[in-house]
């Protein structure tokens, strides 16, 4: 059997166990299909964006708060000692230094190619030994690779499973 349908198989199987729990338990909710991932998502009040989707709140370098969702995080640059943050609609530039993003992304979908940089695995389409294309739409950027951190981050982006 094709290894696509046994994943769609046990896909569908665990979203009815998942159902069904549920009513047994007579818990309400909302089941969906998260758009940052192929997981489900289990909303248990009016959150808007359950899951991977789940925002973080941040505040901008020019004072603004924004909800920012980590699947719509292109990559992270460090540029004139401040965090850049491109995303799939806008570019943010923000005070946090890069430990604060490793501390608080997802490590298994971000990977640093580069002591300045962060990347969601998501949009990665191609790794050479200089550079990571980010690519999302027609927009495609080239984000550096270090020598010291490309193992680490091949071996994250071979092992990725979105």
């Amino acid at each position: 059997m094709d290894s696509t349908v046994c994943n769609i198989t046990a896909k569908e199987e665990a979203k009815t166990k998942l159902i069904n729990f549920m009513k047994k338990n007579g818990i309400e909710y909302n089941l969906i299909e998260c758009c940052g991932c192929e997981r489900f998502c289990i909303s248990f009040d009016c959150e808007e964006k359950p899951c991977c989707n789940s925002g973080i709140i941040i505040h901008t370098s020019n004072k603004d708060v924004l909800r920012i969702y980590p699947q719509d995080i292109l990559y992270i640059a460090i540029e004139k000692r401040k965090s850049v943050l491109y995303t799939t609609d806008r570019r943010v530039e923000t005070n946090y230094n890069i430990d604060h993003w490793l501390d608080l992304l997802d490590l298994t979908v971000f990977a640093q190619p580069h002591h300045s940089f962060i990347v969601n695995l998501n949009y990665v389409h191609e790794v050479t030994k200089d550079f990571a294309k980010v690519k999302y739409g027609d927009q495609e950027y080239s984000v550096y690779t270090s020598s010291r951190k490309i193992s680490a981050f091949k071996k994250a982006f071979l092992n990725y499973k979105c």
